[in-house]
């Protein structure tokens, strides 16, 4: 028979309460009672082995429990896995918490903004930039958070209280609002109250699967029409990776999908005979089709620029165009550069690379550009990128000479000697910009708005002191989501939100800075 912990503290503490009376057994010895003492004192430090994690209501009592528990100390590995356990519920608790909390935020009437009759300029943006700012998050995430929030509470409360119970973690509770967010409240209600009991036994995928048989089943026409209104949800996006690399991330009708799937898959043994042909190192399959796929961008790129219509095998380049080089005029401007190779990086397979049209658009300081100095470029829309590699890129694309201030790094001017009101000011403030100002948004500023952060009518003049640029929702939320922003002399804008919190947003450093310690 095993006698589980609380069974032995209970017996401990029913045999300290309880004197012995005449006729009663024999009192414990004192081994038996130093025994006893010793399993009570170490259950109640939480360094004893096995506990019921599960049995540990969630929240500050399991908190309590494991920050006791040093895993590294368990005697048994069974216990460090329930250890893991008990964290899963615990921050699944904590998620729950945060939900709640943002769904109540987005809900006060401070963050509501006026009506615009904009779809994005809404309590959930305007909370979102709110959130970023405290949080120091990207506008993007906190709409992530913010969103999901308020949805779950306002149409699946009995998900949110599974969740808060720490019974579902955040990947089940993202696969019931995918699934059943657009459904029929009808049908969403039964098929949410079917899953629930046993999503706690189900991983992510296995929950879809349940979800969408279930729907399947009670709304078959619900789930086509669905499917349409998801395909309008379909996108592309890049985000900047570490070491010169950056994430490509899409949502696509499944069809599409697939079909893109097996052009890589084919593409990518096309390649791997021609590296074995060529004698050269082989490229692993995931290098393949990352290869694969870039050649399809560029090979469009080039016959949007050329004007063609037809497309090009993979690995076999189409025609190229004769060399040309761009010099930089005495102003700092370039001329356009095409051309037909580029040196390969060292420990890559040299090979000759297309023509690259007018899209690519890179910043490098003049003594980096001539070979003088090895600081580092702009690539517009991705950030820094070695010195290498922003020469290559000016050389086979469309670059421009930024001048900057030696001392801050910051943008001066776009090496014009006249000055022209409206498109030389509008150019200068975006490339100063480089993306929208608002806390928490990476925009590029190019497809912004150029504002005036003290409003013309007020008196606010048409200048680089006065102006910077915004994307469209953030302008809008600017002028009617209650929130004000000053210019600072260096260049930095104060934002004050509608909850009254202030937050910083400095002047993007462009260039190099003279005698500057590396950040």
């Amino acid at each position: 028979m095993s006698v589980g912990p609380g069974k032995i503290i209970c017996m401990f503490e029913e045999a300290e309460l309880s004197a012995p009376s005449p006729g009663d057994a024999p009192a414990m010895d004192a081994e038996l009672r130093a025994l006893l003492n010793g399993v009570a004192a170490s259950y109640a430090d939480g360094s004893a082995a096995v506990l019921d994690i599960d049995a540990v209501a969630v929240g500050p009592e399991l908190a309590a429990l494991l920050a006791r528990r040093d895993p590294a100390a368990a005697g048994d590995v069974f216990d460090v896995v329930e250890q893991v356990a008990g964290w899963v519920r615990q921050v699944a608790w904590a998620e729950a918490g945060r939900a709640r909390a943002l769904a109540a935020l987005a809900a006060r009437a401070e963050l509501r903004p006026a009506e615009t009759g904009y779809r994005s300029v809404n309590p959930v943006t305007n909370a979102a930039v709110v959130v970023a700012g405290r949080c120091q998050l990207t506008a993007k995430q906190a709409e992530g958070l913010v969103g999901p929030a308020v949805q779950l509470l306002r149409d699946f409360p009995d998900t949110w209280a599974a969740w808060w119970a720490g019974l579902i973690d955040w990947r089940r509770v993202r696969a019931i609002l995918d699934e059943l967010g657009g459904q029929d409240p009808d049908v969403r209600r039964r098929v949410e109250a079917a899953v629930l009991p046993r999503a706690p036994q189900l991983d992510s995928v296995a929950l879809r699967k349940l979800i969408r048989q279930l729907l399947h089943e009670l709304a078959p026409v619900s789930a086509a029409q669905r499917h349409q209104v998801a395909r309008d949800s379909r996108y592309v996006m890049v985000t900047p990776a570490s070491d010169g690399m950056a994430h490509l991330e899409a949502r696509l009708p499944a069809e599409d999908a697939a079909a893109l799937n097996t052009a890589l898959n084919a593409a990518a043994a096309d390649l791997k005979r021609a590296d074995a042909a060529a004698g050269g190192p082989v490229r692993s399959k995931d290098q393949r089709r990352a290869d694969a796929l870039a050649e399809l961008g560029w090979a469009a790129l080039t016959a949007c620029a050329d004007g063609a219509t037809g497309t090009t095998a993979f690995g076999h380049p189409a025609a190229t165009t004769p060399d040309h080089t761009g010099l930089a005029d005495p102003t700092g401007h370039a001329a356009a550069a095409d051309s037909t190779t580029g040196s390969a990086a060292p420990g890559t397979r040299a090979s000759k690379r297309r023509a690259r049209p007018v899209s690519v658009h890179v910043t490098i300081p003049f003594g980096s550009l001539v070979g003088l100095t090895d600081e580092p470029g702009e690539l517009d829309g991705y950030g820094p990128i070695t010195a290498q590699v922003a020469r290559t890129l000016a050389e086979e694309g469309v670059w421009t000479w930024l001048k900057t201030d030696p001392g801050t790094g910051h943008l001066l001017d776009m090496g014009r000697t006249r000055y022209r009101p409206s498109k030389a000011l509008a150019d200068f403030i975006t490339a100063r910009d480089r993306t929208c100002r608002m806390p928490g948004c990476h925009r590029a500023a190019r497809g912004g708005h150029i504002d005036h952060v003290k409003p013309f009518h007020q008196g606010g003049t048409t200048c680089a002191a006065n102006c910077h640029t915004l994307c469209e929702t953030h302008h809008l939320l600017k002028h009617h989501g209650r929130w004000r922003v000053t210019r600072l002399p260096d260049g930095t804008t104060r934002w004050i939100s509608p909850t009254g919190h202030t937050f910083t947003r400095p002047l993007e450093r462009i260039g190099p800075v003279s005698g500057a310690d590396p950040p």
